[in-house]
């Protein structure tokens, strides 16, 4: 018990100083190291995980788990986040975003209630995961797309963000690592546990569509938003405007993610930062077309190492900060103790079910990794329900797609991170954005999976 409580006064502490202003990465850094100072001093359990060596003196090992997320990080998702920011910057220096703008304003512009558009953005970005399973790339790449389209028909740069960052908040991918593993642990086929998650996501993913139209709404009115402002401004006429084929450009990571994949082509294989850096390529080739200037082209480049070098110190750092915080969490074994105490309550199958969603949730939220919650929980449940006479199924989806829902409430989520950090607003403005929609697809969800599946 004593684990919870420590952990709680380390959040609500972290919290404030960062809603006073004090720098969130910094925050977060230290937050991280007091937990895991606190795991060593206490022996609550490891300092580090096994695959990071210890320095032999415990004072440093929580300094050395910040060593090796700054490698892990920045060399994996962090590399992964600078291409792709990077490419978007490459985008606004060509004009192909605008291009995008130009083509997509005009016959959605007589949408009279525009809001109306964020439904439909979030279908869409939902209906993506099929073949971008990652939350963070494909916030990246919709941040490319789908956010100059809508900003450009005068939703606001916070509505639009938020419905972003939210599009995998509901997972029904069979390329996820969390269907996999779940699908594992009850003992059933991917295809077969698929069958079940599939329809009552589908039924919530049209729930939080319609929530974000009417929350999205709601913030707009209170912010003072006015549409036709940002829509006269969004669609101003431009001196050199980009040619009209300059709208594949953005969208060639997305095509080629979906082309190059299980779905379609499964024989040739290409991750995120080849596709981005093919991308670049055929953009600065079009551009030396267009310009007949071989000079001009290659100067673009440099307008994707400046958006690489932006990520770097915006958003790799803060990801690094929030993986310590998250780990340092982790290591005083506070979230465990939660799912043992609701373990031994003795609930029925149901409030249990419950229970184990919410302490998901409440992990994913903290952490900023819905997998990382979900997956350290996700073999006690067939036990349980076995021991339970209840369905695992049905007590295993709501665990799963909680993790997933409060990962895009959380202000310490890449795809939040990401998403803020496109629109320049704070981690925390996206997440009002978020939050209740998520709410919402928590509730609807679970009554579907207690309607469909038991």
């Amino acid at each position: 018990m004593i684990q919870i409580l420590v952990v709680l006064l380390v959040i609500i502490a972290a919290a404030r100083l960062i809603l006073t202003g004090y720098k969130t990465e910094a925050i977060l850094f230290m937050a991280g190291i007091i937990l895991m100072a606190c795991t060593g001093l206490f022996g609550w359990g490891d300092v580090l995980p096994a695959k990071v060596a210890s320095t032999n003196l415990a004072a440093f090992d929580p300094f050395k788990f910040v060593s090796y997320m700054l490698g892990y990080r920045a060399g994996g998702l962090g590399l992964t986040i600078m291409v792709l920011m990077g490419f978007a910057e490459l985008m606004t220096r060509i004009k192909a975003d605008a291009v995008i703008v130009r083509l997509a304003v005009k016959p959605l512009s007589v949408v009279k209630n525009k809001n109306i558009l964020l439904f439909f953005g979030y279908i869409i970005g939902a209906s993506l995961q099929l073949a971008i399973p990652s939350a963070t790339a494909l916030a990246v790449l919709l941040m490319v797309t789908l956010y100059p389209i809508l900003t450009g028909l005068g939703i606001s740069r916070a509505s639009a963000s938020g419905v972003i960052a939210s599009t995998l908040g509901l997972t029904l991918t069979p390329l996820g690592v969390d269907a996999i593993k779940a699908s594992e642990s009850v003992g059933m086929g991917l295809m077969d546990y698929l069958s079940y998650q599939a329809p009552t996501s589908a039924v919530a993913i049209v729930a939080v569509g319609i929530a974000h139209v009417m929350w999205q709404s709601y913030q707009d009115k209170k912010d003072g938003h006015v549409i036709d402002a940002d829509l006269e401004a969004a669609t101003a006429s431009d001196p050199d405007p980009a040619p009209n084929i300059y709208a594949i450009l953005p969208m060639l990571p997305i095509i080629a993610a979906i082309v190059f994949s299980k779905l379609v082509i499964s024989t040739i294989h290409l991750d995120v930062v080849t596709i981005v850096l093919i991308s670049v390529f055929i953009s600065l080739v079009f551009e030396g077309i267009k310009t007949r200037s071989l000079k001009e082209s290659l100067d673009c480049f440099g307008a994707f190492m400046k958006g690489c070098g932006n990520a770097l110190t915006g958003v790799v750092f803060l990801l690094v900060a929030a993986g310590v915080f998250a780990y340092g969490i982790q290591s005083t074994g506070a979230i465990n103790h939660l799912i043992e105490s609701a373990q031994g309550a003795g609930m029925p199958a149901l409030m249990l079910t419950l229970v184990f969603a919410v302490v998901v949730g409440l992990a994913a939220l903290v952490m900023g990794s819905g997998n990382a919650a979900f997956l350290s929980f996700v073999d006690i449940v067939p036990t349980v329900a076995h021991s339970m006479g209840a369905n695992p199924v049905a007590m295993m989806l709501p665990m799963q797609q909680a993790s997933a829902l409060a990962r895009a409430a959380s202000p310490v989520a890449a795809c939040v991170i990401v998403s803020a950090g496109g629109a320049k607003l704070s981690t925390f403005e996206v997440v009002k954005r978020t939050s209740v929609p998520m709410l919402v697809g928590f509730v609807v969800h679970f009554i579907a999976v207690m309607i469909l599946v038991n």
